[in-house]
């Protein structure tokens, strides 16, 4: 795993931990500020996960030209 893959792995524990204490705020208070701060917490959420999805999708990239440089190796060695 990658430093930068921990961190916004970390990133994304920390966030979801601040969106369930707002949950609980909320479904404990209702008010209007809590609502608002749930959601901020849930588009907390989303922009982290789409930093992860684009680092998870750059990981599979180079892993697929890895394997076609190693077939590529092979059929010239072979």
């Amino acid at each position: 795993m990658r430093p930068q893959d921990e961190e916004l792995h970390a990133e994304l524990l920390r966030v979801f931990r601040e969106y369930f204490e707002a949950n609980q705020q909320w479904l404990n208070e209702g008010t209007k500020v809590s609502a608002i701060r749930l959601r901020k917490k849930l588009s907390e959420i989303r922009r982290v996960c789409s930093k992860r999805r684009v680092a998870i999708r750059e990981w599979a990239v180079d892993k697929e030209q890895q394997l076609e440089a190693r077939k590529e190796r092979r059929k010239n060695n072979v």
